[in-house]
């Protein structure tokens, strides 16, 4: 290899940048499914019907099917702003490995370095 060169071959041998991959791509996919999903409860929650107030009289008021589906429409969204904030924090790793990575490929393939690092 020659000063500085970083072929494929040795970015696939090596595991920060290989493990860098694999979080970016798991963290996209959290992020892309997070996206869609919190776009899609939030307008099911925009379109539920208003919140009629309890009666504090009744100790146990009972459920409506629309209390129902907005409760669990706000648990759906909770869980998806959860996994689009997983998913940052993974690709954010991911570049981070990979930057580790190719910073120590780097150092590896250029003797000047390897030379100044041993005095």
């Amino acid at each position: 290899m020659a000063q500085g060169e970083l072929s494929i071959q040795s970015m696939a041998r090596s595991t920060w940048i290989v493990a860098g991959l694999l979080l970016l791509a798991i963290g996209l996919g959290d992020v892309l499914v997070g996206r869609t999903k919190l776009a899609q409860y939030q307008e099911v929650i925009a379109q539920a019907p208003p919140v009629r107030p309890h009666d504090p009289a009744t100790l146990f008021p009972k459920v409506t099917e629309a209390d129902e589906a907005r409760s669990v429409a706000r648990a759906k969204l909770g869980f998806y702003a959860l996994l689009f904030l997983s998913g940052q924090l993974l690709t954010l790793s991911g570049l981070v490995l990979v930057v580790i990575g190719v910073v120590r490929l780097h150092r590896r393939g250029d003797p000047t370095l390897v030379s100044a690092e041993s005095r």
